[in-house]
């Protein structure tokens, strides 16, 4: 690689948008503000610690708008938040070049918490639920009350305006409740974009399993499926009762995570909301969740589970919570049910959403939502599948890569700084296809992908006393940042 080089040239325009690959979709060419990639929506309490989270995403070439609930309330006409929240969301994403949406907010019964989910009732052949959290409601084009009685998401007589993900945006909720959980989890999004282990840590997928007679349907999963796609990975099976391996437990489980082998995990057997059944009924608890030492190593959890995903309900947290609020440790994601769940149309999603993800190099955001259109057809027909679609969600950021191959540091070459004025500035690296982005003291914004030669080109026209800070990163990659003064 060779030093970079700087050459006077043009001076700043601004382009339109330009989408990349699909794991890192951005705002391509300069501009000032730039338009958001990704809507975070909180509540005023939170606004202000998520802004060290949006620093970060717009240095990888994903600006951020954040709005809080009360912006929201005060600037759409609707009958209660939840629709008012819906609107502002279909206004960023049909109008506005919005890609990933970001609940950054717990929920709680009632319409209360951070960032208030929408209640379904359903009526199934397995039973009645009046109360079932559907996130996906925040990405419909209608407002899933059809008969206008306000009670939401009714399989017969809300089915006209029941609308489902069409797997162009990514959605998902980080489930925070305080200042100290958001800064930790953004702690985790950071290092898992920037210190993600060198290692067969990418390519490796645990499955546990308590239950023998799902055993078969989880081998198959790989052999049939993630192997094809995971290429060169591998597959551990922790499984309990077997004659060879070690047993179940919930400390045998904190050693796993804490080993630092596998950055996949899907976890299938009983569940409640505060932890995971495991072999001999022994349950992992926040006890054990309060063991891990898996810092800079957090995996993204898949399990079908009962109600470990139950991120409404009062008693806080549920266990998939805690797995993310964990500061520096526990998972950066987990896709879970937040009541029942059904174990062969759970199973069968949870292994699209690694097929969506690692073989259509898509965002977890995006994968799960790919998930849900799919089910989309069927749910229609279907209030079982309609069930299914709306109790299962990503906790975690929507738009994580979920890291099909080892990423190395890219190494970057830059001028030691740059004169004020017109100029071309070169950024060189041997990261190919990787994302570019720039920006400075004084809201100048650009990003660029990087050619065959992993190199970019920015024409800038720069402010003296000002930095210039280019972050290359990509799915295959870890961050990098270079920081150029300007003189």
């Amino acid at each position: 690689m060779k030093p970079a080089l700087l050459f006077a040239s043009a001076t700043l325009t601004a382009t339109g948008i330009n989408l990349a690959h699909p794991e890192h979709e951005f705002m391509a060419g300069l501009s000032a503000p730039s338009p958001a990639t990704v809507l975070l929506i909180t509540s005023p309490e939170l606004a202000e610690a998520w802004k060290p989270f949006a620093a970060w995403k717009k240095q990888l070439g994903k600006p951020v708008r954040i709005l809080t609930t009360r912006q929201i309330a005060d600037r759409y006409e609707a009958p209660d938040l939840q629709e008012k929240i819906r609107r502002c969301v279909r206004n960023h994403t049909d109008h506005l070049g919005t890609r990933w949406i970001i609940l950054g907010g717990d929920s709680e019964k009632d319409g209360r918490g951070v960032v208030p989910d929408r209640d379904t009732v359903h009526h199934t052949k397995f039973g009645d639920y009046d109360d079932i959290p559907a996130d996906i409601y925040y990405l419909g084009k209608k407002d899933w009350d059809a008969d206008n009685d306000g009670i939401y998401g009714e399989w017969e007589d809300d089915r006209e305006s029941i609308d489902y993900p069409d797997g162009n945006v990514g959605l998902g909720r980080i489930p925070v409740r305080t200042a100290a959980d958001v800064k930790a989890y953004t702690e985790k999004v950071i290092a898992y974009e920037s210190k993600y282990p060198e290692s067969s840590f990418a390519t490796s997928m645990t499955y546990t399993c308590s239950l023998p007679s799902a055993f078969p349907k989880l081998k198959m999963s790989w052999d049939n499926h993630l192997s094809k796609i995971l290429k060169g990975g591998s597959a551990h099976h922790f499984f309990s009762g077997t004659k060879d391996g070690k047993p179940l437990t919930p400390a045998n489980w904190v050693n796993l995570l804490n080993g630092r082998k596998s950055g996949k995990l899907h976890m299938h057997g009983l569940g409640l909301h505060h932890g995971w059944i495991l072999e001999d009924d022994e349950i992992v608890t926040a006890d054990q969740i309060a063991q891990l030492r898996n810092e800079n190593a957090y995996p993204v959890i898949t399990t079908v589970s009962c109600f470990t995903g139950e991120f409404d309900r009062g008693k806080d947290p549920c266990i998939a919570e805690a797995m993310i609020r964990r500061p520096k440790a526990g998972a950066v994601a987990v896709v879970a049910p937040v009541r029942e769940g059904k174990p062969d149309a759970t199973s069968r999603t949870m292994t699209q959403f690694w097929e969506q993800g690692l073989g259509r190099k898509v965002s977890a955001g995006a994968a799960m939502m790919l998930v849900k259109a799919g089910l989309a057809a069927g749910a229609r027909e279907s209030a079982f599948l309609h069930l299914c679609a709306c109790e299962l969600n990503l906790l975690g950021d929507p738009t994580l890569s979920l890291r099909g191959t080892a990423p190395r540091t890219p190494k970057v070459a830059g001028p030691g700084e740059l004169p004020a004025g017109n100029l071309s500035l070169i950024i060189e690296s041997d990261a190919p296809h990787s994302m570019v982005a720039l920006q400075d003291s004084f809201g100048l914004y650009a990003v660029q992908v990087s050619d065959e030669s992993g190199n970019v080109t920015f024409p800038l026209n720069v402010v003296k006393d000002s930095t210039i800070t280019i972050t290359v990163s990509g799915p295959q990659y870890n961050a990098v940042t270079l920081k150029i003064p300007v003189r």
